[in-house]
């Protein structure tokens, strides 16, 4: 007999209310929507600020959407002797299965080993050693024993061979097997910050461009003069402290402050980083491998790695790295990029394994350098955060700038700023909590008890491949979408052939979850085009339904067609 749980959770629904940023004074105003801006909201929230937030366009859509979707463990610092930011790496992302477990997933990470030296088994098991001893102790965070992380195994080249079956490199001796935490959707792990930091009364608003900031001629910052995109309105955000956490964007606004041009830039260069989306290479298994690039590492085992990590029934593979002087807000993959990471990953394998037509997507984001110089045929990404008062580094209390490098520390660095800063609020500030309360979705002591629940709650209404994605992306928050198909069965149809997302999803995204165009329904609320082109009838069937929502005339709907169409590869849209 077949007993089900159901499970029953709090959820809450998004609304862009822009008309809010003027109606008060509040304790905290953010710039920027991305992960950084995302935990600080939430953090602050939570502590009990009032809290306010911009984006100059979708929540997630820049930086923080074009990762390799890693929670990494911070094993390559060793590399680079930073021993406090290995077991730093290694503890955040703990947190973050406690924090949304339904986004997060353990993946087993190999690393091929050679026989020379550097490269060898001794080696790389002396560094794993190493590597765990400084992570002693940390699994006890882990609510779910299933999800804690396993020790380091070696392999030998038949069962390496046997999960990367086009490796043929010369030399090759086997590898070791490690646990790293990757995400189903680094979009939706942005978007639960701030769904919670919405639960707890912040003010978010998408597509509201911070033009300048208030208070300059004064000297000191008392918020932020906003422009809605969409409805081109202009309103005076103020609060007691303004947090610039725009991430590429930061020297854009930072250089703005009138005749304070001594405003201290955290942001030297820029570099271009993009990822593929291809068939799947390895089996079920992330491979590291080793380029021809190099790395900054002072102990090199060989050139900047490259990722392939299964992901979605395919292999998400990256990434590229050069130098970018183009407009910022026009960062797209292109074929160079394709072929440069193609070129990369045969290289690596030691065979033509990976063909263009075996590429089904590609994306490309900025990464902020604190180097002055980028030298493109050497990673110089960094795991540093950076936090500037600029009350201290240019006479202009009231503004602090947040530079965060990495995903994974995006929750510490939003800790260690409001600790640094409590004192310079009217109000006494909470402890963080972050660490300890999950976010709105992720309050779900066993992710795989649930999944199955859940499996057997829907059974006859959806797929079981529909629930592992809906309870994937939307955590306990599935019951909130599953009930648009007691309004409307035709909800409960699927988008694409071959996608398990559904029609729901479209309504959901601009009723529930400030989808304001097509494409941030397709790549940051549901994943339908993330892993390529789903097609024209399927964009039109979504942008119809959102249309509903929005209000939406024909020619709004072909337009916002085309637009996402355009954000996919000339070879994914012929």
């Amino acid at each position: 007999m077949v007993i089900c749980v159901i499970f029953w959770r709090k959820t809450t629904t998004m609304q862009r209310k822009p008309t809010e940023l003027s109606d008060t004074v509040f304790d905290l105003a953010i710039v920027g929507g991305g992960i950084t801006g995302a935990c600080l909201a939430a953090d602050a929230a939570r502590r009990g600020l009032s809290v306010a937030l911009v984006e100059k366009g979708d929540f997630g859509a820049a930086t923080s959407s074009a990762s390799s979707k890693l929670l990494h463990g911070g094993i390559r610092y060793l590399q680079q002797l930073k021993f406090r930011k290995v077991r730093e790496s290694a503890l955040e992302r703990l947190y973050f299965q406690n924090l949304a477990p339904h986004l997060t997933r353990l993946v087993p990470f190999v690393i091929p080993t050679f026989k020379s030296f550097s490269k060898s088994r001794l080696v790389l098991r002396a560094a794993m050693t190493g590597y765990e001893a400084l992570c002693t102790g940390q699994n006890r965070i882990v609510e779910d024993p299933s999800r804690r992380v396993h020790r380091g195994r070696m392999l030998s080249e038949q069962e390496l061979a046997a999960i990367v079956p086009g490796l043929s490199v010369p030399g090759l001796t086997g590898g070791i097997a490690f646990n790293e935490i990757h995400m189903h959707s680094s979009e939706r792990m942005t978007l639960a910050f701030l769904e919670t930091a919405d639960s707890l009364g912040a003010v978010l608003v998408n597509y509201a461009t911070a033009e300048r900031f208030l208070g300059t001629e004064t000297g000191r910052v008392t918020g932020v003069r906003v422009r809605d995109v969409l409805s081109k309105e202009l309103f005076d955000l103020r609060a007691e402290q303004v947090i610039n956490a725009a991430g590429p964007w930061i020297p854009v606004l930072n250089k703005g402050i009138g005749a304070r041009q001594s405003v201290r830039s955290l942001v030297n260069a820029y570099s271009k980083g993009a990822h593929l989306v291809t068939r799947s290479l390895t089996r079920d298994h992330a491979v590291a491998l080793p380029t021809r690039k190099q790395t900054q590492a002072v102990i090199n085992r060989g050139g900047r790695h490259v990722f392939i990590i299964p992901w979605r029934n395919h292999s998400l593979i990256g990434t590229t790295y050069g130098p970018y002087q183009g407009d910022l807000d026009a960062v797209s993959a292109t074929e160079d990029d394709v072929q440069q990471m193609m070129d990369d990953i045969n290289s690596a394998l030691g065979a033509e394994v990976l063909q263009r037509r075996d590429v089904v997507h590609a994306f490309a984001g900025l990464y902020p350098l604190t180097d002055k110089v980028i030298n493109p045929n050497v990673y110089q990404g960094t795991g540093s955060y950076q936090v500037i008062d600029h009350a201290v580094t240019d006479g202009l209390p009231g503004l602090v700038s947040v530079f965060g490098a990495k995903y994974t520390t995006a929750r510490l660095l939003a800790e260690k700023t409001l600790d640094m800063f409590q004192d310079r609020f009217d109000k006494p500030l909470d402890r963080c909590r972050m660490r300890e309360l999950p976010l709105l979705a992720g309050d779900i002591d066993d992710i795989t008890g649930y999944r199955e629940a859940k499996k057997c709650q829907y059974q006859g209404a959806l797929h079981e491949a529909t629930v592992d994605h809906l309870v994937s992306n939307y955590g306990t928050g599935i019951d909130a979408l599953v009930e648009l198909l007691e309004t409307d069965p035709a909800l409960g149809q699927i988008l694409a052939p071959g996608l398990p997302v559904l029609a729901a999803e479209a309504v959901h995204a601009a009723r529930n979850e400030m989808a304001c165009h097509l494409d941030d329904f397709v790549f940051r609320r549901s994943g339908l085009g993330t892993l390529g082109n789903p097609g024209r009838d399927a964009l039109h069937k979504a942008a119809r339904l959102m249309a509903v929502e929005l209000g939406w005339n024909q020619q709004r709907i072909d337009q916002e067609v085309s637009q996402t169409y355009g954000h996919f590869l000339s070879r994914e849209t012929s």
